[in-house]
């Protein structure tokens, strides 16, 4: 009986401590919906995996960003290099995609993008 204790509890433990570990990260995609002389629009697809997503920040090396749109709930401000959107009231949750849209002079350009939740950062930045 103890040892059957012993067992359940340290696989217990075992579980609680791997969780976080094998939880998964936030997905991003880009595509690009329309271009007309010599502007486009790229849209980034955030899909949240274990944790709520409150804030997302896209980095653009080559400062070709000139716009962007949030989605409803959501703010966002740009640099023109880097851009931050972030809300309070509507994250991404688990399992759930949202739509971020940029107006930008260089479609094919690499970009970065991280992801927050309330407080900290979640997972790690993905190269599109």
């Amino acid at each position: 009986m103890r040892r059957s204790l012993w067992t359940m509890t340290t696989a217990i433990i075992v579980v609680m401590i791997a969780l976080p570990v094998l939880a998964a990260d936030p997905t991003a995609s880009k595509g690009v919906v329309g271009s007309e002389d010599g502007t486009a629009v790229v849209v980034i697809n955030v899909t949240a995996s274990s944790q709520s997503i409150y804030a997302v920040t896209i980095k653009d090396a080559s400062g070709s960003i000139k716009d962007i749109v949030a989605p409803k709930g959501w703010v966002g401000i740009s640099s023109g290099t880097d851009v931050l959107f972030r809300t309070g009231e509507k994250p991404i949750r688990p399992g759930s995609t949202l739509k971020f849209r940029l107006i930008t002079t260089n479609e094919a350009g690499a970009l970065s993008v991280s992801f927050k939740d309330e407080n900290s950062p979640v997972g790690s930045a993905k190269t599109l």
